[in-house]
């Protein structure tokens, strides 16, 4: 779905129905939504107004703010998310709709402190009951969850494989072979799983808890997805607003922060996918990363005089370089890896 611009102020506040002073200046700009904060009522809870400007799933307009608004309302029993308040329909003056939701009022999360706080975001909503299957819809709930991403990863790969060096193809096949050999007869438990959990998603509130922001892609998957896209190098260095990083143990003390706060029944069915899923997720950004320079200028992006544009590009560059591809697989090949029973005892 092409990026669609957002609403003028005046528009969106006569969508709206309020004055146009309650609405700030100029939106958050952000990949997926612009966001604007709302001042609120006498009394009310603060507010912001997620405009949408695309699909991540490739859903049309009123399908994808469907999906969206059932997320929230699906993980909002976890205190993990921010609650929704209302939805705006899609038309000509608002082509994506919109939702209002809670401004959470937090910083950015700093590493490695931070990351336990994360885990115990997560463990809430991946402690959440799971609807019967026929109550799951509309949000993917893939059978084969494991071809599911593996489809993902193909699809990205594909078109752009004769672009790559050797060696990073060999290696990609390496690891695209490996993670089809973890297709099992049996599904990994699903729970509701958030699926874009990169630290740069959260806010950590002046009690120190974590919430996570943007849910808008869930899935019915192994927690081990989102344990997985929050802790994996990639992640660790997407976000500029996230400072710091982290080593051996921190990863370990989050898994474990997550695993003391989820139901002991969860982090068991969990054990046996965790490192599985670290390989899958890493293919999927990996691959997402290749594709976006096999199709982009590098060099122009890099000496861009737009700091967010050069900011990406490095970062993406970086995700490429088959050094930091080679660190990546250390945690779950060769005599440094993890083990399971290490992360989720």
């Amino acid at each position: 779905m092409l990026d669609q611009p957002s609403p003028s102020r005046a528009t969106l506040a006569s969508i709206l129905g309020i004055a146009v002073g309650r609405l700030a200046e100029t939106p958050l700009p952000g990949r997926v939504h612009d966001h604007w904060p709302l001042q609120p009522e006498s009394g009310g809870p603060a507010l912001m107004v997620r405009v949408p400007k695309l699909s991540h799933l490739g859903l049309s307009p009123r399908a994808a703010l469907i999906y969206e608004a059932q997320a929230f309302r699906r993980a909002e029993p976890s205190g993990s998310t921010p609650r929704l308040h209302g939805l705006l329909r899609v038309g000509r003056r608002l082509p994506w709709g919109g939702l209002v939701v809670d401004a959470i009022d937090g910083r950015p999360p700093r590493l490695p402190d931070d990351l336990p706080a994360l885990g115990r975001a997560l463990a809430g909503v991946h402690g959440l009951p799971v609807p019967v299957p026929a109550r799951r819809r509309p949000l993917l709930d893939p059978p084969d969850p494991v071809g599911y991403l593996l489809q993902v990863v193909r699809s990205q790969l594909d078109p752009i494989r004769d672009t790559l060096a050797d060696s990073v193809r060999r290696l990609l096949d390496a690891e695209m072979a490996a993670a089809a050999a973890t297709v099992g007869a049996d599904r990994p438990a699903p729970r509701l799983t958030l699926a874009d959990t990169h630290p740069g998603n959260f806010r950590i509130r002046a009690d120190g808890t974590a919430v996570m922001l943007d849910v808008e892609r869930p899935v019915y998957d192994s927690p081990a997805v989102d344990l997985a896209h929050a802790s994996l190098p990639t992640s660790l260095t997407w976000d500029p607003a996230v400072t710091g990083g982290a080593g051996r143990p921190d990863i370990v003390g989050f898994h474990r922060a997550w695993a003391t706060a989820v139901p002991r029944p969860v982090a068991a069915t969990v054990r046996p996918h965790v490192l599985a899923y670290r390989r899958l997720i890493w293919l999927r950004t990996t691959t997402w990363a290749c594709a976006w320079a096999a199709r982009t200028d590098v060099a122009a992006a890099l000496a861009s005089s737009r700091p967010e544009v050069a900011d990406q590009a490095r970062r993406l560059a970086r995700f490429v370089d088959p050094a930091m591809m080679e660190a990546a697989r250390q945690q779950w090949t060769g005599p440094r890896a993890f083990t399971a029973e290490e992360l989720v005892p």
